[in-house]
């Protein structure tokens, strides 16, 4: 079978892969990866990111230390490359910051952001200077306007670059946009291409194909495309299908051991595409903010893809303004904590011993250990917080509960014959979409000056990155409104900064 091709592979697990592992792989890992692709018709392999130091933990493959670069230099024989990210490294700081590469990274690529473009072509400068191959990777490509880049900036990309990528960030091109802007670019560039697609609409193969039909020099993947948000094109898939077509020969063995051995990984991080990822592709929208206003924010989908086609509500729904009729001193907030089914005994036997006591809920989650209870029961139902509400308590429930809908609400139709509640007009939000801000703005409408708080546990010592920052999000929330001389009172165990005690001591 003959090996000769007209494109190069880059393989860029450990650095795309990082964004799940924060950079961190364990030695044996890289090992077992790096003798694999010593073995596999794989040119270049991108170790990670060359960064300055920046506050937040990130780990070896985000910063390629001089020792780790060394260690990956002894064990292959293949090129290496490194990527910087543009927004972080100043051209100023360039020379200082990869001059140790010198002699040990043969191609150094630049993550640019299309608004920063100008500013990428200096930082390029320097590096070339420095005698690296300098690989431009351009991303958001499925955003970009007709005839970007413009010629200027296709001929400054000429002088000072050896590649320039197309970099599909948002996984939301098509083959005939692949085309389209390949046969624009080739006009006028004189240096090779490259192509780095991601996965959000599973269209990492074909447009990665579609890239070397339409001439691409080098073309990326990872190990089972492992990779930021959705991921990439699988290193395996790619290579079967070269292998299919005689252009590569593969030892299949070998591909399937590194490929095993990333899969271990995977019950942990979870990498690969999926509906949110889908629509973010579908849309060209930034797949963690996506994420993250659908696992953290609980936002439905419906909501986001509203949003951003500024589609408007079909119909009108009664949103009058939440005034409470009475005032009560104490309130009830309820989060989403195991705490409230543990103590749900103790907590209805509180509650029926004050009747009055209004019980306000974060989430959708213990609403059934509320059912049947003759205390006002306020529900905040932001984005499908109002269908897992529905599908978890009784119609006869439902019906009963006082709904308040976030700022930019909008109600799905399959709801009938309920009346929802706003916050009012004139409400303040010192931490825009936090779900327990809004709890408290509620219980502060009752002008109760005493919150107890139940299923605000914490996530305990294991605790994903998204529960990191909600945890975080919610100690600044409760930090500002104690200084609203509001009294916060845990009565279930809770890791929060609050005052606590025991629902026990009230019975």
């Amino acid at each position: 079978m003959s090996n000769s091709r007209q494109f190069k592979i880059l393989d860029c697990s450990l650095r795309d892969g990082g964004y799940y592992t924060n950079w961190d792989f364990e030695e044996e890992l890289v090992d077992t990866y790096l003798k694999a692709m010593n073995n596999l018709p794989i040119d270049i392999i991108e170790i990670g990111y060359r960064s300055p130091t920046k506050e937040n933990y990130a780990g070896g493959h985000f910063y390629l230390p001089d020792f780790l670069i060394d260690r990956i230099k002894k064990q292959t024989d293949k090129n290496l490359a490194i990527i910087l990210n543009e927004k972080d490294v100043e051209a100023s700081i360039a020379a200082e910051l990869i001059s140790p590469c010198i002699n040990k990274i043969k191609l150094v690529r630049l993550a640019v952001a299309p608004q920063n473009f100008e500013r990428g072509i200096d930082l390029a400068t320097k590096i070339k200077e420095l005698g690296f191959e300098v690989a431009f990777n351009l991303m958001y490509a499925s955003k970009w306007e007709e005839g970007f880049p413009n010629i200027s900036q296709i001929k400054s990309l000429n002088k000072v670059c050896d590649y320039f990528y197309v970099v599909d960030s948002y996984g939301g091109l098509f083959p005939e946009d692949v085309n389209r802007i390949f046969n624009y670019i080739k006009a006028e560039l004189k240096i090779a291409l490259g192509f780095h697609g991601h996965n959000n609409l599973e269209m990492a193969l074909v447009n990665t194909l579609e890239a070397a039909k339409c001439g691409a020099d080098i073309l990326d993947a990872t190990i089972d495309g492992m990779g930021r948000g959705a991921g990439n094109l699988k290193t395996e898939l790619l290579l079967s299908v070269l292998y299919e077509r005689r252009i590569v020969d593969v030892n299949f063995d070998i591909l399937n051991e590194v490929r095993e051995t990333f899969l271990k990984l995977k019950p942990k991080y979870n990498w690969g595409t999926n509906l949110p990822y889908m629509v973010s592709g579908s849309f060209s929208l930034p797949q963690n903010e996506v994420m993250e206003q659908v696992n953290k924010r609980y936002f439905s989908l419906n909501n986001i893809i509203d949003k951003v086609t500024l589609k408007k509500p079909t119909r009108k729904f009664n949103l009058s303004a939440f005034k409470p009729s009475n005032k009560t001193p104490e309130v009830l907030v309820v989060g989403g904590g195991n705490s409230v089914e543990v103590h749900k005994t103790a907590i209805r036997e509180f509650l029926q011993a004050n009747p009055s006591m209004p019980v306000i809920l974060a989430s959708s989650k213990n609403s059934n250990v509320f059912e049947y209870l003759n205390n006002p029961n306020i529900h905040l139902i932001p984005g499908k917080e109002l269908q897992r509400l529905r599908d978890k308590i009784s119609q006869e429930e439902f019906k009963k509960k006082i709904l308040i809908v976030p700022p930019g609400f909008k109600s799905p139709e399959y709801i009938e014959n309920m009346s929802f509640f706003s916050l009012p007009e004139e409400t303040t939000y010192h931490f825009p979409d936090s779900v327990t801000e809004y709890c408290l703005i509620v219980a502060e409408f009752f002008k109760a000056k005493k919150i107890f708080l139940s299923g605000y546990d914490g996530y305990g010592n294991l605790i994903n990155k998204a529960q990191q920052e909600l945890f975080e999000e919610n100690e600044r929330v409760f930090s500002f409104y104690k200084r609203d001389n509001l009294e916060l009172i845990a009565l279930t165990p809770s890791e929060y900064s609050v005052e606590k005690s025991s629902i026990y001591s009230f019975l």
